[in-house]
């Protein structure tokens, strides 16, 4: 079934970019690409540098109910998960990320996988406060509105299966036990349950919810302002309130499906958001095209030093997304609590990698 998906993605990536480039003259695409300036480009990667350290600050506050660590500790995980994200298909990067911070800091996986949520969730409310601001400067596409619309619709539904489930977290593990379910399926779910709603217990405490959602804006500010040096270093008339509807634009695209590094579906929606801001097409793509390769470079580089930093391997990566035994494997060693989430011990304690499968 994965395969289906992977090629599916790129079919679909190969068709989206036969759209992007469709009608580019190449002289004129070469002549822009000639025009770009340097310091603009070298101020927008620190920025985007700096971003990242702000994302390794906030999973530090999603993690507080589980194991206080340091946004340190936590950066080259993080950055090696965005790193799988980039060469695995299906988001693997997300379980990836989630087994090295468990295996390194002795928490539970799931717990670990849990804090993840919590971040897509502060990322996509981060994504519909800025598609409320910048629709009073732009009307947007129906398809775009629509997009939005639905991204938070399904994150309101998340936040409140989470926030019930934990409110009534016993009335929950009543009906499981009540449930028609078989037994020897009912102990692995409240297990696997128990460390999950530990992990997302900071979206019922205001402190840790407004630290978190201040630091989402901020580093969605940054990534608008990291559009906005990119187009200024190819002498491209992007306003900064225009770089925020690019913004949004790219976010959609990367919920499609797609090949592996968004290829194809974010230099399609990058150069339409452009068009539809009078960017002419021959301008936006070099600028969509020098982002999204920025971006990949960026990752890339700072993924291979994290996985030299914790000694792993690209091979350790790819073992986790050979079969769907993986995700199996994952959720079934949670539930002999190899560990348990209250159990955070020194972040110091290295362990030797164990691919999931293995």
């Amino acid at each position: 079934m994965r395969q289906k998906h992977l090629w599916f993605g790129v079919l679909f990536a190969v068709v989206c970019l036969y759209f992007a480039f469709r009608g580019i003259s190449f002289h004129e695409f070469g002549a822009v690409l000639m025009r770009a300036r340097p310091w603009p480009i070298l101020i927008a990667i620190l920025i985007y540098y700096f971003g990242y350290y702000l994302r390794s600050e906030r999973w530090a506050i999603l993690m507080r109910p589980i194991c206080p660590l340091s946004a340190s500790a936590l950066f080259w995980p993080m950055v090696i998960g965005f790193f799988a994200n980039n060469v695995l298909p299906l988001r693997m990067g997300e379980l990836v990320r989630a087994h090295i911070s468990g295996t390194k800091f002795k928490i539970s996986r799931t717990a670990s996988l849990g804090t993840i949520l919590l971040e897509r969730i502060c990322d996509t409310l981060s994504f519909l406060t800025t598609f409320l601001v910048a629709s009073l400067f732009y009307p947007f596409p129906h398809y775009m509105e629509k997009g939005a619309w639905l991204l938070g619709g399904s994150c309101l539904i998340v936040i409140a299966v989470l926030i019930l489930i934990r409110l009534h977290e016993e009335t929950f593990y009543t009906l499981l036990t009540k449930s028609p379910l078989p037994a020897g399926w009912k102990t692995p779910i409240r297990d696997v349950t128990a460390h999950f709603i530990h992990s997302t217990s900071g979206i019922t405490q205001p402190r840790y919810v407004i630290e978190a959602m201040f630091l989402s804006l901020v580093i969605w500010v940054i990534e608008g302002t990291f559009l906005y040096l990119m187009a200024q270093a190819f002498v491209v008339d992007l306003r900064y309130a225009g770089a925020f509807f690019l913004l949004l634009a790219l976010g959609l695209s990367v919920t499609l499906p797609q090949a592996p590094g968004y290829v194809g579906t974010y230099e399609l929606f990058g150069v339409t958001a452009l068009t539809l801001l009078g960017i002419p097409k021959v301008q936006g793509l070099p600028v969509v095209l020098a982002i999204h390769g920025t971006q990949f470079v960026f990752v890339g580089i700072l993924g291979l030093i994290g996985l030299s930093k914790e000694g792993l391997s690209f091979h350790n990566l790819t073992e986790a997304s050979e079969s769907q035994k993986e995700t199996i494997y994952f959720l079934r060693r949670e539930v002999g609590n190899e560990y348990p989430s209250d159990d955070c011990r020194s972040h110091e304690t290295r362990q030797e990698w164990r691919p999931l499968g293995a």
